[in-house]
């Protein structure tokens, strides 16, 4: 049985998958609450699907791009549990996790291209393209970051698909269940976030009172 956890958004996910079923769900679509809210959702599919830590087998966490905050806490969370129970990780790069859930929830029987696109602010976006089949998601690029509307131009000229469903734990889960052998990572100790890009801070626009 895996749990998975989905924060690379503003979606904080997660889910129990097992033998490709969905044993239980909870997901929160609002700014800034990962922190708050992560583990009681895990508690939650957990209570509802009668399970313990202990039967979990491996946890699968979006490993990016997306969120530097979002990340940071899904793989925090996901290497505390992952140490506290001696189990794997498995690291779900964000686009594929995206991909999957584009291939799990269209309608289309016909091979598809389809672009993942992730905002990374400053019109920009992280992104990848995959054919998507009936069965399976097969990537054609590199994860990337650049202007949307580059992105946008490039999808017209492949004829690719551009609407985004939202980041779910539930694909992150089933996409990790079916691909353990590549994602699966044993000693997670120096695993971290793939971000794509170094962080900037910046300066808040409104100055505080004093």
């Amino acid at each position: 049985m895996i749990l998975a956890i989905e924060t690379a958004t503003e979606v904080c996910s997660v889910a129990l998958v097992h033998h490709g079923d969905v044993v239980s769900s909870r997901s929160v679509n609002e700014k800034n609450v990962h922190s708050e809210r992560l583990l009681s959702l895990i508690d939650a599919v957990l209570v509802e699907a009668h399970k313990k830590p202990k039967d979990i087998e491996e946890i699968a966490v979006s490993i990016g791009p997306g969120s530097f905050t979002g990340l940071r806490i899904g793989l925090s969370t996901a290497k505390g549990f992952a140490m506290a129970v001696n189990i794997p990780i498995l690291a779900v790069p964000t686009l594929d996790g995206l991909a999957e859930e584009y291939r799990r929830t269209r309608s289309s029987v016909d091979e598809e291209t389809f672009c993942a696109l992730i905002d990374a602010k400053r019109s920009e976006s992280f992104f990848a393209f995959y054919t998507i089949s009936k069965n399976k998601i097969h990537r054609l690029t590199e994860y990337s970051i650049t202007l949307k509307e580059e992105i946008l131009a490039s999808a017209t000229a492949r004829n690719a698909k551009i609407d985004q469903p939202l980041c779910n734990a539930v694909s992150v889960g089933l996409y990790a269940e079916t691909n353990k052998k590549e994602l699966k990572v044993s000693d997670f100790s120096h695993l971290e976030p793939m971000y794509l890009r170094e962080f900037v801070a910046t300066t808040p626009k409104k100055q505080l009172l004093h």
